[in-house]
This record gives C-alpha cells, structure tokens and sequence, in this order.
C-alpha cells in the first residue's frame, strides 16, 4: 500500500470519528476544495470552517470500494451513510479525486450522487 492511500485512509478515518486535528493535519494550508453545492474552498481557514460549522453532516460513516494511486492523484470511490445536522438520513456514493505536494492534500474534489451534503 503507498504512503498516499495511507494518508487518504486516515482521512476517512479522521472525519467519521470527527478528529479535526487528525483531519486538517493530512492537508496542506494552501487546500483547495471543490464540492458540489459549495463555492470552492480556498485555504486552511475556509476548509477549517468547513468542517467545524459549515458541513451539514452531523455524522455517518464512509465504505471504500476501490482506490487508485497515480502519483500525484489518488482517486476514491465509494459511499457514505450517515445523519444530518437537521436529523435527516442521508446516503450518496462519491468519488473523491486527491492532488498531493510534499505528502501532503493539496487538492480535493468529491463528486456524489443524490442530494448535496
């Protein structure tokens, strides 16, 4: 297993067990994050803010079906199950495509079925 698919697992990790510091350490300050539903997130600050009020999941839990490494790409697909802050079931499946510079997210685009979470 390459060091970036580690580093991608952790992230998925750090998210469905809501560990912010795990989470925003696997990524480099200058993030961009682009998601469906959202304007592009552009820096640290914005994609902590993200995570910390923004993000409409309260929590759920993520299924890795495949992953490709092609350095610097990771490519993710899968599928997440989980509850919404306003207590509503949600369920998509995602691809999620990572950019790396220096082992560290420089990039991050998730694409999902379904509604917008």
């Amino acid at each position: 297993m390459s060091d970036l698919e580690d580093i991608v697992k952790k992230y998925y990790r750090a998210v469905d067990e809501n560990n912010l510091d795990i989470l925003f350490s696997l990524f480099s300050n200058d993030i961009i994050y682009e998601r469906p539903g959202y304007e592009p997130l552009k820096g640290m600050e914005e994609f902590q803010n993200f995570y910390r009020s923004s993000r409409i999941i309260k929590s759920g839990h993520h299924t890795i079906f495949n992953i490709i490494v092609k350095e610097p790409y990771v490519v993710v697909e899968g599928e997440f199950n989980g509850v919404l802050k306003n207590g509503n079931r949600s369920y998509t499946k995602f691809v999620d495509v990572y950019k790396f510079h220096n082992e560290k997210i420089c990039f991050r685009h998730t694409y999902f079925d379904g509604a917008n979470v």
